[in-house]
């Protein structure tokens, strides 16, 4: 296995998103900051950061982070805390998401992704803890605090991770899919009962409706892709981002490249997160240590489930939801703390030694754990 393998397909995402980021913002960011250059270098800061956060992962040792999961939880449900006190949180829009710091802003929301994957891995590392009362325990309440930002896409992306993480240790399943239908209905119900959630909601079933702005704004991200055709309008050529697109280096970043790459440069964003996203598995089916093994797949259903959220929603197929596209969109929280994530892998791999494996060792099984009976 090439030990710097997850390290290229980091930064060929991160490289894909500057490039889109620095051209497809100008006009964004001269209308919102009156600086053409905003987006492109708050976002060059936060790669070095997150580069800093990767190279330090790299280096902690892993026992360390696993003894202190507990605080690090503890401590990222406290932030979110900190959100419904008025002068430290920012609103925006009407919800409250961001902690301000002077110039710059963290989302507690991100902060506790990561700390609940590291939480989980440690919990169901330990068969007597994998339990379905100790799953609803320990998301119940940071749940329902990021709901109430509100923040449901975020609130169900943490749930399916939480999730994947206890069903690979080996959780009874039959519970598991109880408690999956009750997230299910609580979804729906939390839909129907908020009036912008609906409207979301109701722009699939009515995407041309110039008369609701949701429904307005995924036309327009769908028009941006289907206007690329195969090979796109060529790089820095696309037309929706000076007029038509909402938040273009967050929310429809994607749409950007899909209208000057095409199909093929969708499909090399796609296969990309496909070949990371294999190599987590792979990582995690070859460690030996539970709480590694766990990590590891919670961070490749973390990049899986992010990805496949943002690009569903550009392309009609859900709702629009705000989460960002992993490593490419525009955004602090979110990049710095997958790409500290990622360094934890990384550092996995150094301390394991794999490059001795080969390359299709152990393909097509689930993490060890999973062998055991329910």
């Amino acid at each position: 296995m090439n030990r710097y393998k997850l390290v290229y397909l980091i930064y060929a995402l991160v490289l894909i998103g500057l490039i889109f980021i620095s051209f497809s913002s100008i006009a964004e960011a001269t209308v919102t900051a009156g600086d053409k250059l905003y987006f492109i270098k708050k976002q060059l800061l936060w790669v070095g950061i997150g580069t800093i956060g990767f190279y330090l992962a790299t280096k902690i040792k892993i026992d360390f982070i696993k003894f202190n999961s507990t605080w690090l939880f503890y401590g990222s449900i406290l932030l979110l805390c900190l959100l419904f006190i008025p002068g430290i949180s920012q609103q925006t829009l009407g919800a409250r998401r961001w902690i301000n710091l002077g110039p710059l802003a963290i989302q507690p929301s991100e902060i506790f992704k990561l700390s609940a994957t590291i939480f989980f891995a440690k919990l169901f590392s330990i068969p007597q803890n994998q339990t379905i009362k100790n799953l609803i325990i320990y998301l119940g309440i940071p749940l329902v605090l990021i709901i109430l930002e509100p923040n449901l896409s975020t609130a169900i992306l943490i749930t399916v991770i939480g999730i994947t993480i206890y069903y690979l240790s080996g959780g009874e399943i039959v519970s598991l899919f109880g408690l999956s239908f009750v997230m299910v209905i609580l979804s729906f119900v939390l839909i129907f009962s908020s009036p912008y959630r609906l409207a979301r909601f109701n722009s699939l079933l009515n995407l041309d409706s110039d008369s609701n702005s949701t429904s307005y704004h995924s036309s327009q991200m769908i028009l941006a892709l289907t206007s690329g055709h195969f090979t796109g309008k060529g790089f820095a050529n696309s037309e929706e981002k000076y007029r038509y697109l909402p938040k273009i280096s967050t929310d429809s970043i994607l749409a950007v490249i899909g209208e000057e790459t095409g199909f093929i440069g969708i499909c090399v964003i796609v296969f990309l997160y496909t070949i990371i996203t294999l190599h987590l598995i792979k990582i995690s089916q070859i460690v030996h240590d539970p709480f590694q093994s766990l990590f590891t797949a919670g961070v490749a259903c973390w990049i899986t489930f992010q990805s496949l959220i943002n690009i569903s929603a550009v392309a009609g197929l859900i709702p629009l939801t705000g989460i960002p596209l992993p490593l490419i969109s525009y955004g602090g929280s979110s990049l710095v703390t997958l790409m500290f994530a990622l360094g934890l892998v990384q550092n996995i791999v150094y301390s394991n030694k794999y490059e001795n494996v080969k390359e299709d060792h152990h393909y097509g099984h689930p993490p060890h754990s999973r062998h055991r009976a329910n």
